[in-house]
């Protein structure tokens, strides 16, 4: 009785979590937070969007939600899509100087307002557009997507068919979509609608040799330039 109750008094609410983590992802140049990639990869320091996600998933902000009517959640949402697209668009990547300054806590919560109202009117004509299938098609893509889009920016050389730029990051795009699509095909549906090499021993097999790829391209693949997917630390904190 005396551990349940220790247990139940330790008990902090998420908001509290989320603001800590706010904190430590602003003061990335903190000891404790000793570089950008830290402060972007670790677990604590973006625990923010995670939580952020569920927050939106809670009674009470569906209530809230529930008050705004479809006409201004169309509104509300065609905002926020268009204002993440422009960040997106035109921000600096990884030298973008708010980016670990509220930026991409702005983009988590943008994000997530509009995840909300869009559950809330899915009828209404951004719920309609969000649902088409294009945004559905990417929709099952996302995760295959997430995982390949980092290392295919990293290894794919600066010029691609001698030219760079946008052209590079298009070729990045089209190679990321490609390998996503393949490996759910070829990985993801098939374990999850459990096809038969994916359970028993056979199952066992694959992944060792999958694990046996993965370890092989590890060693083939060249290493990244020095200074890929960092951040400019000058200019980050230049006035």
């Amino acid at each position: 009785m005396v551990h349940g109750t220790a247990r139940q008094n330790l008990r902090l609410p998420p908001r509290l979590f989320g603001a800590a983590s706010v904190l430590l992802f602003a003061l990335e140049d903190a000891p404790w937070v000793a570089a950008q990639a830290r402060a972007y990869e670790g677990t604590d320091t973006r625990a923010f969007a995670l939580l952020l996600g569920a927050l939106a998933a809670t009674a009470s902000v569906r209530r809230m939600v529930a008050r705004v009517s479809g006409r201004t959640a169309d509104g509300v949402c065609a905002v926020l899509a268009c204002g993440i697209g422009a960040a997106c668009v035109l921000a600096d990547g990884q030298n973008a100087p708010g980016l670990f300054r509220g930026g991409l806590f702005a983009h988590s919560l943008a994000a997530a307002v509009l995840i909300a109202l869009l559950a809330h009117a899915p009828d209404g004509h951004a719920g309609r557009l969000a649902g088409s299938a294009v945004p559905r098609r990417l929709g099952e893509l996302s995760y295959s997507l997430y995982l390949w889009r980092w290392p295919v920016y990293l290894l794919l050389p600066q010029t691609v068919f001698g030219i760079g730029g946008w052209w590079r990051t298009a070729v990045a795009i089209g190679v990321s979509l490609l390998a996503a699509r393949l490996t759910k095909a070829g990985v993801e549906d098939l374990v999850r609608f459990r096809a038969r090499w994916a359970t028993g021993r056979r199952g066992l097999l694959a992944l060792a040799a999958a694990l046996a790829v993965a370890a092989g391209v590890w060693v083939a693949v060249p290493r990244p330039q020095p200074g890929a997917g960092t951040v400019d630390i000058e200019r980050l904190t230049a006035p």
